[in-house]
């Protein structure tokens, strides 16, 4: 597949036109003795996928890529100050998204191009499975050996749980955490801590303290609390994909019709891409009534 290295996808990113590289090991000379090198760079690929990064040197992040990919084809460069980097690579991996680039990076995008380390676990085919029936897996995940994690760790954390099992929401939280996890995470037995974990009354929570939150590496996925006011008054959030939604609502005002007790949440807090909304309840609402 051949790649306009001009296009205007890559105008649009902001980036100046790409230039050639696919013979190259190294792109120094493009950058001299005096060129700023830290910033945000952006790659071709001659299957045209794309992908958007950082680097302090760019140069020598270059030709770490090099070495891996023999089928970069094109490259372009935007300076960025150092203490800019991380804000700048996430709205840019935004606007790719937006524009219909297939990008290649696994952080800050919504669909992740390519083999993952999940599918190693649970092959694709059962993941297109869990898709269609979340259940289907229930039985055989039930009989899967729990982890072991280290005593150390254990300790560390028991008076954390010791705290969460003497609070009068306790099992309400966890009722409501057994339904999310078997219908909302596949494969929850081969899968945990490694992809996703659930931590007990974690710290931070200010004026909603919370019992439990469920995350995937750095994403909440779904949070159980209470009002500081009143310790037996329960609130959670779940945060989901605005675009899945869609494909059964007609819009969100009409899910919010359907669903008065619930409250549509729109954030900036986009670590698993940039279509996510927060669905949250408050005193006791039923969260999972109806879904």
């Amino acid at each position: 597949m051949e790649i306009n290295l001009s296009h205007e996808p890559v105008a649009a990113m902001g980036f100046p036109a790409m230039a050639p590289v696919s013979s190259l090991l190294s792109i120094a000379h493009l950058f001299g003795a005096s060129k700023k090198r830290c910033g945000i760079y952006f790659l071709a690929f001659q299957s045209g996928l794309f992908y958007v990064g950082q680097a302090v040197d760019v140069v020598r992040r270059f030709s770490q890529h090099r070495r891996v990919h023999d089928d970069i084809v094109g490259f372009s460069f935007i300076p960025v100050p150092k203490h800019k980097l991380d804000d700048t690579e996430k709205a840019l991996i935004f606007r790719a998204e937006s524009i219909g680039l297939k990008i290649t990076n696994a952080v800050h995008v919504t669909n992740i191009v390519g083999d993952t380390d999940f599918d190693i676990v649970m092959s694709a085919r059962e993941q297109e499975a869990w898709l269609c029936a979340p259940s289907c897996l229930t039985d055989t995940e039930d009989s899967s050996p729990k982890i072991v994690l280290p005593e150390t760790q254990q300790i560390r954390f028991s008076k954390h749980f010791a705290r969460f099992e003497k609070h009068p929401l306790s099992l309400r939280a966890l009722a409501l955490f057994k339904q999310y996890v078997w219908g909302c995470v596949p494969a929850p037995r081969r899968t945990e801590y490694s992809f996703w974990s659930v931590s007990c009354m974690p710290s931070g929570s200010g004026s909603w303290p919370r019992l439990l939150c469920v995350n995937a590496a750095v994403m909440e996925l779904f949070v159980v609390g209470w009002e500081k006011q009143n310790s037996n008054v329960l609130w959670s959030f779940v945060n989901v994909a605005e675009d899945i939604l869609l494909e059964h609502w007609a819009s969100l005002d009409e899910l919010a019709k359907a669903f008065p007790f619930v409250e549509i949440v729109r954030t900036e807090y986009r670590d698993a891409g940039q279509h996510q909304v927060s669905l949250h309840t408050y005193d006791g609402a039923p969260l999972w009534s109806g879904y």
